[in-house]
């Protein structure tokens, strides 16, 4: 970040933003007393000004954060987490999180494991802690960046977090259209164990698919979602037996 680039966004600034980075800035100096405050609070402090200045966006990865700050890829890490712990968090807003992460377009298929891009620390360890809880492993199956789940563990993961009042409406849907299955998570498992995968023919082959907007239909529209998509898939399935 050079001081032209800070100029420049202070000038365009209106009042109440000048006002909010300005308080940003000196609050850490106010708790408990002047100068009692740790480094990492100001720096905190400093990431939010500057997204308040829209100089970093709302939700910078660690990338924004090592181009625009100069900063190493593990200082840019632990100012996204210490950022992230001095947010209010609830299970609302984690799960709202998770919905959003699931149906972004690095939701990438390949064979039967499912990789998933995390730029958040702090949504990493919400994301490993909800798969440890619905009784599927994380450790060894995550990076610092990139979660690997299998088809098994995502679609529980899915499940969990669809709305209770919709989980028997999506099942009747996915039944009809020829999906097996005896619970919610078995009949999207498989659904989503097909994507990816060619037609009788190409048994073997390695295919990728982005399957993000496909776990989207489930997570936001839910109940209200036609599913075109699965009908094909089912058609597939039945190809390949």
């Amino acid at each position: 970040m050079k001081i032209d680039q800070l100029s420049k966004a202070i000038n365009k600034a209106d009042q109440s933003s000048l006002t909010k980075a300005l308080l940003l800035l000196l609050s850490p100096h106010t708790t408990p007393v002047f100068g009692s405050a740790k480094s990492i609070e100001h720096e905190v402090a400093a990431i939010r000004a500057l997204q308040e200045l829209q100089i970093l966006s709302q939700t910078p990865d660690e990338f924004e954060l090592v181009m625009s700050l100069r900063i190493t890829k593990q200082k840019a890490r632990n100012l996204l987490y210490q950022s992230a712990l001095r947010q209010p968090v609830d299970a609302g807003s984690i799960n709202a999180n998770l919905r959003k992460l699931l149906s972004n377009p690095r939701v990438l298929k390949e064979d039967d494991k499912i990789y998933i891009e995390v730029p958040d620390p702090f949504m990493m360890d919400n994301l490993r802690q909800r798969v440890r809880q619905l009784g599927f492993l994380s450790d060894g199956s995550f990076s610092s960046s990139v979660a690997k789940l299998s088809t098994a563990a995502l679609s529980a993961l899915i499940e969990n977090l669809i709305p209770k009042e919709e989980q028997q409406i999506i099942s009747q849907k996915l039944k009809k259209q020829g999906i097996k299955g005896d619970d919610l998570s078995s009949l999207i498992s498989g659904v989503l164990s097909q994507l990816g995968k060619k037609v009788a023919g190409a048994a073997g082959e390695k295919i990728a698919e982005n399957i993000g907007d496909k776990v989207g239909e489930f997570l936001f529209e839910g109940a209200k979602s036609t599913f075109d998509w699965v009908h094909d898939v089912c058609l597939r399935m039945n190809a390949n037996t």
